[in-house]
């Protein structure tokens, strides 16, 4: 490496957050059998000043976030990380969740899906760090029944085969270039720092394909 990308990756590494340095270090951890506990240490990240999943009330399957207060608590999953290979925007053909909006106030009641790319040395970043950032929400025209099992995704349909109704995450909103070649850092699925009190939202599933050659399809499970 240059003295010059040293220096750039110097600059950006003292100005990383707590959370940051957590993303980095644990979105590469191993995801066993496709499922991840709630009390896991691995696998899932839920770090920052995200709020941390509880079991069901109603023991299904997943986890609830629950908004206890009026302020700007959120959950954030990560679920990705780079292996032996790494995958540019370009490769990845769809990620997705299986979840519930058990309250619904308005379109920020509905979780989405976000794609981090890794930041360049040599490029400006979007991000302290991440190089991009694509956030797919829903349309404010999409059917949302309160309680209801969806799969909400983005890109091309995973076709899960659940018996559950799909809704395509259409909205795009792109922080940076997002050029097609840029590689994946990682990939989440974020609830709304601004949903309303009360706000309840049951994920059961998460995953992504990448390339119709590597498909995953992660059961969080407590």
């Amino acid at each position: 490496m240059s003295n010059l990308g040293e220096s750039h990756n110097a600059i950006h590494n003292h100005h990383l957050s707590n959370r940051a340095e957590l993303v980095k270090i644990r979105v590469n951890t191993c995801i066993k059998d496709d499922k991840v506990k709630l009390t896991s240490p691995n696998g899932i990240i839920v770090r920052g000043g995200e709020q941390a999943p509880i079991a069901d009330e109603d023991d299904r399957s997943g986890w609830l976030f629950k908004k206890a207060a009026s302020d700007t608590a959120k959950f954030n999953y990560y679920f990705y990380g780079t292996g032996s290979h790494p995958f540019s925007l370009s490769s990845l053909k769809n990620a997705f969740m299986t979840c519930s909006v058990d309250k619904y106030d308005n379109i920020s009641s509905v979780p989405f899906v976000v794609v981090y790319t890794k930041m360049d040395a040599l490029t400006p970043n979007a991000g302290a760090w991440y190089k991009s950032k694509i956030a797919y929400t829903i349309s404010g025209t999409d059917k949302i029944v309160a309680g209801e099992l969806i799969n909400l995704y983005c890109l091309e349909n995973p076709k899960l085969d659940n018996g559950l109704r799909d809704i395509k995450l259409t909205n795009l909103i792109t922080t940076g270039a997002a050029d097609p070649s840029e590689e994946i850092f990682t990939i989440s699925v974020h609830s709304g720092s601004e949903s309303l009190i009360n706000t309840q939202i049951l994920v059961q599933n998460v995953g992504y394909n990448l390339n119709d050659e590597i498909k995953r399809n992660i059961k969080l499970i407590v």
